[in-house]
């Protein structure tokens, strides 16, 4: 069967859950004799927007669509006629009979559409929030408040700094420097200082007149993607929590499935005994992602043997990094170890005994609790979003109040005093990318008339 997978980005370039989910599945799906390409957004200042580039990434044909959002509106981000313009050409390319989207955030919402009127059966697996929340999904404000209730006049407050939605000046300069063959200059230039150049383009969004349409563009918005996902024949979410939010998005019931992510490839294994001292996390050094909560919880423990390693890039917000280091410092327990290559999950997974995941958003269905609950390894996590029916509290972990840092102190402190997840505990049945793929295979299948 040939099938496109499509996703906002895609290792090596970054690695966050959705994008390594996505790579495990297009490769068990390989490895089950489909014929599969990857359709996925880069972010490059020294290419034209909507050019095409194509490379292998693990055996994989990956086609890359450059879209730096150089249009600057909300519009844009939503539905970008240049993206699928260059879209349209591997679709045809391809022929696919299912085209499955993992997100379409960087792409465009005009892309089921057009992979429906090439012949091709189309799925979309709701990771995040995007239906309802342009700002990467995570339905959380700038002041780390959840939006348990979807205002437009929040959102238009909250998107005034979005990166997404660049000023009319900062687009006609990033134009002029393409144009004059600098285009390749700003890129590095934002890869070596990206702290210098994202506090360039905070002044200069200040400086910029504010935008008093983006309310009424978000209502724009939200009827145009209710009508875009018509062309969506399924709608698969990870969690019932998730399946809530589609439903309040305007998905219609009869196309939503609940469907738990199959994310490992290695073996599940038991919980074995013993006091556990080496705590870990794992995942995007975001705001939202709670860290910082993470590390003022730690720093309250009595404990010269106690560990945290805090494994994830530090170049995504580096003022951010640059806060958490200055809360760390001094103790040495801490340690940030950077990120890590898909494959080294299980190394780093053996050289911690709890993961710890601190968010403040509504997770969806993280692929690191579902990889540390595969390799034995117990969970403290915010009881929020979708983790809940994950992690069974006081069994497979330990569920704590988002952002609550004396209460998340106080679960590690029972947990290295040997009061609690001591014991072992049988291997829990976490599915795997190859049992995602059989099962996928046999709804592509169906879709598809065959």
């Amino acid at each position: 069967m040939r099938i496109l997978l499509a996703t906002h980005a895609f290792p090596p370039r970054s690695t966050a859950g959705v994008e390594v989910y996505t790579l495990r599945l297009a490769r068990a799906l390989r490895c089950r004799g489909h014929d599969v390409r990857v359709l996925t957004a880069v972010h490059d200042l020294g290419a034209e927007p909507g050019s095409i580039r194509r490379r292998e990434e693990h055996g994989l044909d990956v086609t890359e669509v450059v879209n730096v959002h150089h249009l600057g509106t909300l519009e844009a981000t939503y539905e970008d006629p240049v993206v699928e313009r260059a879209a349209g050409a591997v679709v045809a390319e391809l022929r696919p009979e299912v085209a499955h989207f993992q997100h379409l955030l960087n792409l465009s919402a005009g892309l089921p559409a057009l992979a429906r009127r090439a012949g091709a059966r189309v799925l979309l697996t709701l990771h995040d929030y995007w239906l309802s929340c342009p700002r990467d999904g995570l339905r959380i404000r700038t002041d780390l408040q959840v939006c348990r209730t979807v205002d437009h006049a929040v959102c238009a407050r909250c998107l005034r700094d979005s990166p997404y939605l660049a000023p009319p000046l900062q687009s006609r300069l990033a134009a002029a420097a393409r144009g004059a063959g600098m285009g390749r200059h700003l890129h590095r230039l934002n890869e070596a200082a990206p702290a210098a150049v994202g506090a360039g383009l905070r002044l200069l969004r200040r400086l910029s007149p504010p935008r008093p349409e983006l309310e009424a563009a978000m209502d724009l918005r939200a009827g145009r993607l209710r009508q875009a996902l018509e062309a969506v024949d399924v709608f698969l979410a990870p969690t019932r929590f998730a399946r809530d939010r589609a439903l309040e998005a305007g998905v219609r019931a009869e196309r939503l499935v609940v469907a738990p992510l199959g994310a490992v490839v290695g073996p599940v294994r038991a919980r074995p005994e013993g006091r556990r001292r080496r705590f870990g996390f794992v995942g995007s050094v975001l705001p939202h992602k709670g860290v910082h909560v993470l590390v003022e919880a730690f720093r309250r423990l009595e404990g010269e043997n106690l560990r945290l390693d805090v494994h994830g890039g530090l170049a995504l917000d580096p003022r951010y990094s640059a806060a958490l280091r200055r809360s760390a410092a001094g103790d040495r327990r801490i340690r940030f170890r950077g990120p890590f290559p898909e494959g080294g999950q299980a190394s780093v997974l053996s050289e911690m005994d709890v993961l710890v995941a601190p968010s403040l958003w509504w997770e969806n269905s993280p692929l690191t609790v579902l990889e540390a609950l595969a390799a034995g390894v117990p969970v403290v996590a915010s009881a929020i979003g979708g983790v809940p029916e994950l992690v069974e509290d006081g069994v497979s972990g330990i569920l704590v109040p988002p952002g609550d840092a004396a209460a998340l102190r106080a679960a590690l402190a029972d947990i290295t005093g040997g009061h609690r997840l001591a014991s072992g505990l049988e291997a829990l049945p976490i599915r795997s990318s190859a049992d995602e793929a059989l099962e996928l295979e046999s709804r592509y299948a169906s879709l598809a008339g065959r």
